[in-house]
């Protein structure tokens, strides 16, 4: 996944990629730790989805620009509109079945 350090990296990201999950964690987070590599092992499967990371306390403005209230946060974007999000305790099969799903559905489309 991409870092990111300022807002406006991750809105650019959101816009410029047709599917983008934008993973959000926090300083001394053994929850966001463990999640992370999670999900950084299923995007790594899933080549035609974008990720991109930050930390709520390099991007603070990220929580009101996303309404994100705990951390860690996965939120899952298809043409920059929010069509997932699961925080906390990341729903991993959950992500994985909307991910793919949406995956199947473009490309009969395309």
């Amino acid at each position: 996944m991409k870092k990111a350090t300022a807002l406006l990296e991750i809105q650019q990201h959101l816009t410029e990629n047709r599917f983008a999950v934008l993973y959000v964690q926090a300083q001394n987070c053994g929850v966001c730790t463990v999640f992370h590599k999670q999900v950084s092992a299923l995007l790594d499967t899933l080549p035609d989805i974008a990720g991109i990371e930050t930390n709520i306390a390099n991007v603070p403005e990220i929580a009101s620009a996303y309404h994100i209230l705990t951390a860690p946060a996965v939120l899952f974007f298809v043409e920059n509109k929010e069509i997932w999000r699961s925080a906390r305790f990341i729903d991993m099969k959950g992500l994985q079945s909307v991910l793919e799903q949406y995956l199947l559905e473009y490309a009969k489309f395309s």
